[in-house]
């Protein structure tokens, strides 16, 4: 691996256990302190809210760093029929350092590709890209292009 940074096993049984049993609502990883292993740093139950997700995310920035996220989403189609996938998100602050932002960035696939069955990803730098209605935007992207 060119960034050095190797996934931690217990990172893919539980998505697996978001993806296939929901027993999550969403996950947040993070590199170790030594930058070294992407870990799971929390998770979240079924009920738990996308606005808990984005401030799991928020408190990231306040120690200038980044963070990887999974979100398991449930959203309506404009015909009312209910969708859910799960989104990936690369949160990169615009306050992380730039050790932070270039690590995650270039470690991003590693983990990427070890989650199996990710529907959507969202590249984060401001609160903006962070908006439910962003998201939802990404969501439904691809759903008006199959319609």
């Amino acid at each position: 691996m060119s960034s050095g940074v190797s996934v931690h096993p217990d990172c893919v049984p539980v998505f697996n256990e978001l993806k296939i049993g929901h027993k999550h609502r969403y996950i947040v990883y993070a590199l170790t302190d030594d930058l070294h292993q992407i870990k799971v740093l929390k998770t979240a139950a079924p009920n738990e809210s996308y606005d808990s997700f984005v401030e799991e995310l928020k408190e990231a920035e306040e120690k200038r760093q980044c963070r990887y996220g999974v979100y398991d989403a449930e959203y309506k189609l404009n015909d009312g029929q209910t969708r859910q996938k799960i989104v990936f998100f690369l949160w990169s602050p615009e306050s992380a350092t730039i050790k932070q932002k270039m690590i995650y960035t270039s470690s991003k696939e590693y983990l990427r590709k070890a989650l199996v069955g990710i529907g959507k990803e969202v590249q984060a730098c401001d609160y903006g890209d962070l908006a439910w209605a962003s998201v939802l935007e990404v969501l439904l992207r691809t759903e008006v292009a199959q319609s």
